[in-house]
């Protein structure tokens, strides 16, 4: 898969499932479990083109049993990348939902408590906030003119503009305004670039153990989040990391017939 595609992809997705549940059902729950879903069918195996070095990537999504924690956040990112001279690394990401609310600018959801806590877990959290319009967006255009001619073959007509329903901000950033609301966004990348540019490239990740025992499912201090995302990374020409999988007595697999 091309880089390029990849990116507008997990925009395509991500827009689906904002709108699918704006207005009637605008539940963050609802709508991060529905955009998991959409990116596990998407994107269970891929192998990413016209990068410095094209990776092959094999992504699982797990669910936790039981209550929500809301203690502890929603999405937990376990990377595991191997390296072009095969030595392996793992890491560890959070991802924080939140959603506009309807009619007004600000995210009423958050809280000034769970926000200095989710910090205190691991200062490398990301606030993702949905929206049901499209918002504009950081992200920096890192494609060559090759990939210029793939982006007009395959995508022409079609909306180009650095928008998204997923604008994500460092949440130690948010803190620092202190103003959840869209003051926020000109300091936003979309949900595609945290992804392609920043977690793929081992950024924004924590790399202590105890977050990483957190996002295993491991007992610990920093809790467990909600869903868990297993993204196994290999450069091409090597093999992926072992893979790992939560027990099956705290995490349910996000089955494809879901």
């Amino acid at each position: 898969m091309h880089a390029v595609e990849f990116e507008w992809l997990i925009e395509d997705r991500l827009r689906e499932a904002v709108l699918r549940h704006y207005p009637y059902d605008w539940k963050e729950d609802s709508i991060t479990h529905d955009l998991l879903i959409r990116l596990r069918k998407s994107f269970k195996h891929v192998q990413l083109q016209n990068l410095r070095y094209p990776i092959e990537i094999e992504w699982e999504i797990y669910k936790l049993h039981g209550p929500r924690e809301t203690a502890y956040g929603d999405i937990g990112l376990l990377v595991r990348y191997r390296t072009r001279e095969g030595s392996d690394i793992e890491g560890a990401g959070f991802l924080e939902a939140k959603l506009r609310g309807r009619d007004t600018t600000k995210f009423h959801h958050v809280r000034h408590e769970q926000v200095a806590r989710l910090l205190s877990r691991s200062p490398w959290t990301r606030l993702l906030l949905y929206d049901y319009s499209a918002v504009p967006v950081l992200d920096e255009t890192d494609v060559n003119v090759d990939d210029w001619d793939f982006h007009l073959r395959h995508f022409r007509g079609r909306q180009q503009a650095k928008v998204t329903h997923g604008a994500v901000v460092p949440m130690e950033l948010a803190s620092t305004i202190s103003h959840y609301d869209d003051s926020l966004y000109p300091f936003c990348h979309s949900l595609s670039y945290q992804f392609l540019q920043r977690y793929f490239r081992l950024h924004d990740l924590d790399f202590r153990q105890s977050a990483i025992n957190a996002v295993k499912g491991f007992p610990t201090d920093l809790g467990t989040p909600n869903y868990i995302m297993v993204i196994r990374m290999a450069v091409m020409g090597q093999n992926l990391p072992e893979e790992y999988r939560p027990s099956d007595n705290l995490f349910a697999m996000l089955g494809e017939g879901q």
